[in-house]
């Protein structure tokens, strides 16, 4: 059962977290799994206390990579358990369905993202307009909300036709957990959105944050590169950094040793 169930999270891009018993003073224990879904949804081999000891030992624990846990549970028995995370590919939502979506789901695509596209004007939000991609949410933004599933394997992009709908999306998605969270717009359009929600109290919970104007700086003028400029922006992101800086230029422990 519990095997089926990871393979239908993983079949349907969600990530889930693995806890295997991989040694145990109870024998009879080893190989037992416990699952907790992205959801927040728990399936368990595992009983008793042991099961909820590795719930509250995980609870303030911040994944970073695989790891075994070494546990003792109130009756004194002791267990090893492999905590490994299935993750499955990153997910993409991009909120508006004009002329930058196009080429940026098509290139979020070929970087093998799961991408779905919400717009609320069928002519922006169909298959033709966007072939490949997995999920197209045709209805208005606050019933797509819904919908969407929101994890530390998502970015956000915020690309809609006015600061009305960029004011709506940031509302539903401000308090996610998504990775990468970005808006386009003038630097006029961006401090517009910011003094609506600063006087609604809740824009300090975008400092440091909201990537808005979106993108890299490389003098973007088409739809299609502003696309490269915020694709590139979301890979910095999800690779943990890197300066946007071109690589021929002068970096630390570069001593002069680089060609021309």
């Amino acid at each position: 059962m519990i095997f089926s169930s990871l393979l239908s999270a993983q079949n349907s891009g969600r990530t889930a977290d693995c806890f295997t018993v991989i040694a145990s003073s109870l024998n009879n224990d080893i190989g037992k799994m416990l699952i907790i879904h992205q959801d927040g949804r728990i399936e368990s081999q595992l009983e008793g206390m042991i099961r909820q000891h590795v719930l509250d030992t995980v609870k303030n624990l911040p994944w970073s990579k695989a790891m075994i846990l070494s546990l003792e549970d109130q009756s004194g028995e002791t267990y090893r358990i492999f905590w490994d995370r299935m993750t499955t590919k990153y997910h993409a939502i991009v909120f508006g369905g004009g002329h930058i979506s196009q080429p940026l789901v098509q290139m979020l695509i070929q970087l093998d993202f799961i991408v779905t596209i919400v717009d609320d004007r069928p002519e922006f939000a169909n298959q033709a307009r966007f072939p490949g991609a997995h999920t197209i949410i045709c209805e208005n933004f606050h019933q797509a909300f819904k919908k969407l599933v929101i994890s530390t394997d998502t970015a956000v992009i915020i690309v809609t036709r006015g600061h009305r709908y960029d004011l709506e999306c940031l509302r539903a998605t401000m308090g996610s957990k998504a990775r990468y969270l970005g808006m386009i717009g003038s630097k006029k359009r961006v401090k517009e959105v910011f003094a609506v929600l600063r006087e609604e109290g809740r824009a300090e919970d975008l400092e440091g944050r909201l990537k808005a104007p979106i993108g890299l700086d490389i003098r973007a003028e088409t739809p299609v590169e502003i696309a490269v400029s915020i694709v590139a922006e979301v890979i910095g992101v999800f690779r943990g950094g890197g300066s946007g800086r071109s690589l021929s230029g002068p970096r630390e422990g570069d001593y002069g040793l680089r060609n021309p």
